[in-house]
């Protein structure tokens, strides 16, 4: 009986279109969104590229140690600057059709630099870099200045110096996981995915309830076991969330090819026990009695959005903010907990901080199930 219940169960949740468009289309619409708006964003910013410059040089300056310390920002060791020695007026061209970031002139040996205007923010980290490299290069003349010409020996130790590059920081890798910041979007995106599970719960509440619905009389008047019928629809109501997931986790992964980190099966594992979650709220809220439909539905939607905000889906890092504020109110958000769990995975090469997450989403999901099935057992009707 219980899979009978489980099957017919199922067949209405995929014959209904609210479920269909909330819990399946829209994020994946929403996630197709985050892509157009946020593919190569993190590249864009952060990747280094060779900055080309030209080098305008018309009069008799020694450029000498000039041409030197171009040189080597030029190496392929360094690869940092792609020089090109040119007149002012070729410069001024190749500057104008943006083909260079900026153009070093000379005036009495010192160099000064010329930069378009733009609001691109490639441009003005390359401006910055470029402008750096001069003053460094303007302060090692001044500490040649001071160096007698004839202490030949003190000189050179000086040139030397000058050209070795002191690393004081060692680069170690943190983590093999994705560190593009823009990831937690897509965290939230499958969060709140499994929050719009609600709607299939909220569905079993009314299928369940006399009341509410004329499944909800039938089911009554049914000689089957009542728990046999709520643990039917419980199931079957978990059963669409969780594909939706997984299907969503595909299509991210495999089909935008955007790396989520961390082992897929434990992501969806964690997407699977966050769908239930999502039932449950929507369960519990369906099983309060004494409130209009209408109402419960708005309910859902509000918080459903309202955790997923908390979260971080609209506004990127504002849960670490509640972090240092109100920590209590991270524990306590299923949608933060499931974000955190998707990230540990991403991040730690330990499984701590991700079986906490899913343990506290376990006690989250036993106490809404016991609630839910207390208003729905004791409910009674003096007639049907």
């Amino acid at each position: 009986m219980f899979l009978h219940v489980y099957k017919y169960r199922l067949k209405t949740i995929f014959r209904s279109r609210v479920d269909l468009f909330w819990i399946l289309l829209f994020p994946l619409l929403l996630g197709t969104c985050f892509y157009t708006a946020f593919h190569n964003i993190t590249k864009s910013l952060e990747e280094f590229n060779t900055i080309p410059v030209a080098i305008v040089c018309e009069d008799d300056a020694d450029l000498t140690f000039f041409k030197a310390y171009i040189d080597a920002l030029s190496s392929e060791e360094n690869n940092i600057l792609s020089a090109t020695y040119t007149t002012s007026d070729e410069a001024q061209s190749l500057l104008s059709d943006k083909k260079i970031t900026g153009i070093i002139t000379f005036k009495d040996s010192i160099p000064s630099l010329t930069f378009l205007n733009t609001d691109s923010t490639n441009t003005s980290v390359s401006q910055s870099i470029l402008k750096e490299l001069m003053d460094s290069y303007i302060q090692s003349l001044d500490i040649l200045s001071n160096v007698e010409p004839e202490d030949t020996e003190s000189l050179m130790a000086v040139i030397a110096n000058l050209g070795q590059n002191a690393d004081y920081i060692i680069e170690r890798k943190l983590t093999d996981g994705n560190t593009d910041y823009m990831l937690d979007y897509y965290f939230s995106l499958i969060a709140m995915t499994c929050l719009f599970g609600s709607y299939s719960g909220h569905s079993c509440a009314n299928f369940l309830k006399a009341n509410l619905s004329a499944q909800g009389m039938r089911k009554c008047l049914s000689s089957t076991k009542r728990l046999t019928l709520i643990l039917g629809d419980f199931f079957a109501s978990c059963t669409f969330p969780v594909i939706s997931n997984i299907i969503l986790i595909i299509y991210l992964n495999y089909i935008l090819k955007i790396n989520l980190g961390g082992n897929v099966l434990l992501i969806i594992l964690t997407a699977a026990i966050g769908s239930i979650i999502g039932v449950c709220i929507g369960l519990f809220i369906g099983a309060i009695p004494g409130i209009k439909d209408s109402l419960k539905n708005g309910i859902m939607t509000a918080s459903s959005l309202f955790l997923s905000f908390l979260s971080g889906l609209m506004v990127g890092g504002i849960k670490y903010k509640i972090e240092k504020v109100v920590p209590i109110v991270n524990k306590l958000n299923p949608a933060t907990v499931i974000t955190d769990a998707l990230y540990s995975l991403n991040i730690y090469d330990t499984h701590d901080q991700f079986f906490t997450c899913i343990a506290i989403l376990a006690v989250t999901i036993v106490i809404l199930c016991t609630l839910s099935y207390l208003m729905i057992r004791r409910e009674s009707y003096a007639s049907i």
